[in-house]
């Protein structure tokens, strides 16, 4: 735990929150015991903290879809997805945590009933009802993407007096050195469109068929790992992976600009010989080399 709470800066003063609770804190064993309730149902701490962020970033993309709704950011989506985003996120959650939801709170660990709350401003909005209940704090900064998830007990005194029309109300800024935070500001997978031009995504997502689009966006967006998730969101067809090939996909007009498509899981050496940035096994990268038809895509 950080010596101070507090800095100044411009004698302004700024919390100082704390990553983990100090063992002396009255909430420190109950956490730490979900904490590991959690890693043990995930596999160890490494791969909850190499999954959990995937896992925000498909939550949001999806809820944006921006093949279908022709939009890019969670700026432009409305109020009520913004809504069904938390919801989104704590299905996906629970599925991936092993959980089963609870009586009266959202998932059930190691027999302590547990609420689920998400936001995109920094700001949880927390019900009444969770008064007494431990929360898991989730954040997402889509403009640095960065991303939080921390545990909390929601006790008298945590949470603002003013109550929203859903009668729900916020944790004081204070309240925070309270949160015993398994992630916090960690990188997670960042908004691929974001990124780029607003009239390279219209281009991306204008032509009609799958194949298109997936060759659309291998033209312009070449040096940049893409992932599997996103090709499959702009090809919405059945086996969206074969929009990719030859032979009625899109390496077929690819192939005739000179435009190469590399998979990180069976090409990483080629990757690497030609300079690019390193790919996942789950991601495919384009460069312009000339024609090569003895390279298939995997």
């Amino acid at each position: 735990m950080r010596k101070s709470l507090y800095s100044s800066k411009n004698n302004v003063m700024t919390i100082l929150i704390p990553l983990r609770l100090a063992e002396t804190h009255v909430d420190y064993k109950l956490l730490v015991r979900l904490e590991d309730a959690i890693y043990k149902n995930v596999d160890g701490r490494e791969r909850f903290c190499s999954e959990f962020p995937k896992l925000l970033r498909q939550a949001i993309d999806e809820v944006i879809d921006p093949a279908r709704s022709k939009r890019f950011t969670l700026d432009e989506i409305e109020k009520t997805e913004k809504t069904y985003l938390g919801t989104k996120v704590e299905i996906l959650l629970r599925n991936y945590l092993g959980f089963e939801r609870g009586k009266q709170m959202d998932l059930l660990i190691d027999e302590v009933e547990v609420d689920v709350k998400n936001t995109t401003t920094g700001a949880w909005t927390i019900p009444n009802e969770a008064l007494g209940h431990v929360c898991i704090l989730i954040s997402t900064n889509e403009r640095k993407a960065y991303c939080s998830f921390g545990l909390i007990v929601i006790r008298p005194g945590v949470l603002n007096r003013g109550l929203n029309r859903d009668q729900k109300t916020t944790i004081k800024k204070s309240e925070l050195t309270n949160v015993h935070w398994l992630l916090r500001d960690s990188p997670y997978p960042p908004n691929f469109w974001l990124g780029l031009e607003p009239e390279v995504r219209q281009a991306i997502i204008s032509p009609r068929g799958g194949a298109n689009r997936v060759a659309m966006l291998f033209r312009l967006c070449q040096g940049r790992p893409i992932s599997r998730d996103l090709i499959e969101a702009l090809a919405q067809q059945k086996e969206p992976m074969r929009r990719l090939r030859k032979n009625g996909g899109a390496r077929d007009s690819l192939g005739l600009d000179g435009i190469e498509v590399l998979s990180g899981k069976t090409q990483s050496r080629k990757i690497a010989a030609y300079g690019l940035p390193c790919c996942e096994s789950t991601e495919y990268i384009s460069i312009t080399v000339g024609s090569d038809e003895n390279n298939p895509i995997s």
